[in-house]
């Protein structure tokens, strides 16, 4: 899988998935109404659709496990893509589906709909979901992917939000989107899952971008995209559930809005002005006697007092952090065969990535010669080893001059009483063990000697 912010994310999305389409398939099996719409008087998932979700779920977890089996998730998602393209064949050329008579579908027959089958909107999310498993995982195809899983958030939304709509014309008309609630929220949690896998590149760079636009972004990019659905759904609820008039449905639905949006306005200015303090702290390390001249990094000695005030507030406040410890593989032969100016000029390179690579409150720095040190406030071990190695696989992308430049990684994450030497420490005996190994990789500390 491609490095991403969110392969915990993408698993635990795939296990909602997965549960979500058992239980349903439970409701078919022993006839329980709730189980497979929901809400009350709302349409209920089919069966056919259960399982394609449990295909796709099957994908998600494959794709986000730490050894994911390219061929597996390849035929999931043909799985998927084929079980919708079948339910749209069979709409338009007018067969008859074996799914279509696995349960009685009484809400099917009576709204003139064919029992058991996924409607043609459902059907159409399968197929754009599926080939989102099926396109080459590498350039160029990833920013195709983005914009397939766009397609299928917006499919998701559309669904959602018309609920709302349902909700003031319900008496005079029946409902006009036959997706079931629940499988417009898996839509949304799959679609989701598939741009949190997806790396910095294309439509996701903004995403994955240390700086003000990027944090923005991760803060508010996912309550923006679910407000107007919520909403929907609070004008569903509130109609069918409270019997509220259609006016006060709409009353409320403008009150709630508008105060949606005041929080957001609200939480957008708290955030920057959180920024702008960090920023100005940040401009503080920046000073001449602070950074590396040659690739614009904080130096040795800007390194030294970061941690040291890392370690102050690890004990103080019990705030995590943890450390990388990076070693450029074989520079002095690349020194040798290129030159220092090529050697310069991969040290820059080198600086740019670990920028590209980090969150706004991350520290790199030139620790001495080809060696960097990154700091990483408020992070346990597991995610420190998944941004080294979103740092390793950054380089093998990167067109090196002359030959490919690769990267060891040793990651330590801070004890609650250990001085920063110890940490220092841990982590470059963790490189050492990474050098030992065959390089080009990361390699973990032994734990922190208990306090």
């Amino acid at each position: 899988m491609a490095p991403s912010l969110g392969q915990a994310f993408v698993c635990r999305a795939g296990m909602v998935l997965v549960l979500v389409a058992v239980v349903v398939l439970l409701g078919w099996q022993f006839d329980v109404a709730v189980l497979r719409s929901v809400l009350p008087g709302a349409n209920s998932m089919k069966p056919l659709t259960a399982v394609t979700f449990l295909l796709a779920g099957l994908a998600l977890l494959n794709r986000g496990s730490r050894l994911p089996v390219p061929a597996l998730g390849r035929l999931l998602s043909g799985l998927v893509a084929g079980a919708g393209a079948m339910s749209l064949a069979a709409y338009v050329l007018g067969f008859t589906l074996a799914s279509d008579g696995w349960y009685p579908d009484p809400e099917a027959l009576a709204t003139d709909r064919i029992p058991g089958r996924m409607s043609a909107v459902t059907a159409t999310g399968f197929v754009v979901l599926g080939s989102l498993g099926l396109l080459p995982d590498r350039r160029p195809w990833w920013q195709l992917q983005q914009v397939l899983a766009f397609l299928v958030l917006a499919i998701a939304m559309f669904a959602l939000a018309s609920y709302g709509y349902q909700a003031s014309v319900r008496e005079t008309q029946p409902d006009f989107t036959p997706v079931a609630i629940h499988t417009a929220l898996l839509f949304l949690v799959g679609a989701l899952a598939w741009l949190g896998s997806q790396p910095p590149q294309g439509l996701m760079r903004v995403v994955h971008a240390r700086g003000l636009g990027g944090v923005v972004a991760r803060r508010l990019l996912l309550p923006a995209l679910l407000l107007p659905s919520l909403l929907g759904l609070f004008a569903r609820v509130a109609g069918d559930w409270l019997s509220w008039s259609t006016t006060t449905v709409v009353s409320m639905l403008a009150l709630v809005s508008g105060g949606a949006m005041a929080w957001l306005i609200w939480w957008v200015a708290l955030l920057l002005d959180r920024l702008e303090g960090e920023r100005a702290q940040v401009v503080a390390l920046h000073g001449e006697s602070h950074t590396d001249a040659l690739t614009g990094l904080p130096n040795r000695r800007a390194f030294d007092e970061a941690i040291a005030g890392l370690v102050h507030g690890r004990r103080e406040h019990d705030r995590s952090f943890s450390l990388l410890m990076l070693d450029l593989d074989r520079f002095k032969d690349y020194n040798d065969a290129h030159g220092h100016l090529a050697g310069d000029e991969v040290l820059r390179r080198s600086a740019g990535l670990l920028r590209c690579a980090l969150r706004p409150g991350d520290l790199p720095a030139r620790y001495g010669g080809e060696e960097f040190g990154v700091l990483l406030p408020d992070t346990g071990v597991d995610e420190a080893t998944r941004v080294a190695e979103r740092i390793v696989q950054s380089f093998h992308e990167e067109a090196w001059p002359g030959r490919a430049v690769t990267i060891s990684i040793g990651v330590a994450a801070a004890g609650r009483e250990e001085a920063a030497a110890g940490v220092v420490g841990r982590a470059d005996r963790a490189l050492y063990a990474a050098k030992i190994a065959g390089r080009d990789r990361v390699a973990s500390a032994e734990q922190p000697p208990a306090a």
